[in-house]
């Protein structure tokens, strides 16, 4: 092609038609630039459905992702419900000692060393963040939940880390001892169930413990309604075909 053209001003150079060549040599840069600009256009058309490809790809995981995060957050609630029955139930035995026996109190109050911890699946949310291409997701109410959804896990996993670690401590810690429900001694039996009543220490370290779980859930069930918000606008995001 380029050999025709180049033949074509030839031709007219040699037939002394100067300005039919200068018409003719604007013309053809009119149309290398017209070729610039398509080439252009079409290596822009082909990024922007490479880029749109890969945000519906992270947008489908990330769903994915936010789902199984709702999964595990309430297996976590329903477990830790389950632990504060328990603890409740031991509160309600200490309270009514008279009727009960210590043997009534062991299994209920065995669960004063259990949490259910939640663990976000958040692959999805990572990877794009590791490739810095974070800038992918444009609708910025989705960015924003984006953001402070995976932020809030991460200062709410700590909170509870150093809550627990303090609990344990401080306070679980020190009254092992006094504690008879794992391994009762068969020397000496088991301990009254007036000595748990009486002991404020351990009353006080059952209800700390059922406040911690409540706080725990309340604050599991308010990320479920986070994820299923952001849940709400992917589903505005996704194309379907």
């Amino acid at each position: 092609m380029i050999k025709f053209f180049r033949h074509i001003r030839k031709n007219l150079l040699m037939e002394n038609k100067t300005s039919k060549y200068f018409k003719y040599a604007i013309g053809e840069i009119i149309l290398v630039m017209i070729g610039i600009l398509l080439a252009l256009q079409v290596n822009n058309w082909n990024e922007k459905r490479k880029e749109s490809l890969e945000y519906q790809k992270f947008i489908i995981k990330l769903k994915s992702n936010l789902q199984d995060d709702i999964n595990l957050y309430n297996q976590a609630i329903d477990d830790n419900t389950n632990h504060l029955k328990h603890l409740d139930t031991s509160l309600m035995i200490l309270k009514n000692h008279k009727t009960y026996t210590t043997k009534d109190l062991q299994p209920h109050l065995a669960y004063i060393q259990y949490l259910s911890r939640f663990n976000s699946n958040n692959t999805a949310y990572i990877n794009l963040q590791s490739t810095g291409k974070l800038n992918i997701v444009t609708n910025d109410s989705l960015s924003d939940k984006l953001i402070l959804y995976y932020r809030d896990i991460t200062l709410q996993e700590k909170s509870i880390t150093a809550g627990i670690d303090a609990y344990n401590r401080n306070t679980f810690g020190p009254l092992l001892l006094e504690f008879d429900f794992k391994n009762p001694s068969s020397e000496f039996g088991y301990k009254p169930l007036i000595a748990y009543a009486k002991n404020p220490k351990i009353v006080n370290s059952i209800e700390l413990k059922s406040i911690m779980l409540n706080l725990i859930i309340r604050r599991y069930t308010e990320q479920i309604e986070n994820a299923e918000s952001i849940i709400k606008l992917i589903h505005s995001e996704i194309k379907h075909d």
